[in-house]
C-alpha cells in the first residue's frame, strides 16, 4: 500500500504538467512563435492537464524530453517510458485536478514552474486524492519547450 501511495505521489503530477502559468515575474519579451514565454508554457500546461484528465497519452511523448525524470516524495525515480506506460495501461484515472499557486522564472532557455494542485484520482484503483506541492523545469529542445523534471510532494494534514 505504501509503494502504491508512493507510486501515486510521482505519477500524481509527474504525468501531467497541469500548472498553467500566471508567471508575475516572468519576462514579457515575445517569442516567433507567439507570447511571452510564460504564455507559452501556460499553453502547453493547460493541454498537458486536459490530456491528463482524458487518460491521452500523446502529450507526453510529444512534450517531455527524453531523458525526463520525475522524482516521488520518498525519492522514487521514474522514467519518461515509465511515465508513459503508466498512462498507457490505464493504471492512472483522474477526475478533477485544480491548480493554485502557480509561479514561473524563466531563465533563458530554462523555465521553473512552482504550484500546488489539488487532485482527484486513481493509481490501480488505489485513491490517491490530495493535495500536492510541484516543481518543473522546462527547457527549451528544437525550438519547443518540453519538461525535463518534475518534483511532486504530497502535503500532509495540517501543513
Amino acid at each position: 500500500m505504501k509503494q502504491l501511495l508512493l507510486w501515486a505521489g510521482v505519477l500524481v503530477l509527474a504525468l501531467q504538467p497541469v500548472m498553467a502559468q500566471t508567471a508575475d515575474k516572468a519576462p514579457k519579451e515575445k517569442s516567433k512563435k507567439g507570447g511571452s514565454v510564460a504564455e507559452q508554457i501556460e499553453k502547453l500546461s493547460d493541454e498537458g492537464r486536459e490530456a491528463a484528465l482524458k487518460g491521452d497519452v500523446s502529450f507526453l511523448e510529444t512534450n517531455t524530453t527524453d531523458d525526463y525524470t520525475a522524482i516521488g516524495g520518498m525519492g522514487n525515480v521514474m522514467s519518461k517510458s515509465d511515465a508513459v506506460q503508466m498512462r498507457k495501461s490505464g493504471d492512472v484515472k483522474y477526475s478533477a485536478i485544480d491548480v493554485s499557486d502557480k509561479k514561473v522564472r524563466v531563465y533563458g532557455n530554462t523555465a521553473v514552474l512552482t504550484a500546488t494542485a489539488d487532485l482527484k484520482g486513481t493509481v490501480k484503483d488505489k485513491d490517491i486524492s490530495g493535495k500536492y506541492r510541484i516543481g518543473q523545469v522546462w527547457v527549451k529542445q528544437g525550438g519547443k519547450w518540453k519538461i525535463a523534471h518534475m518534483q511532486s510532494t504530497k502535503v500532509q494534514e495540517g501543513s
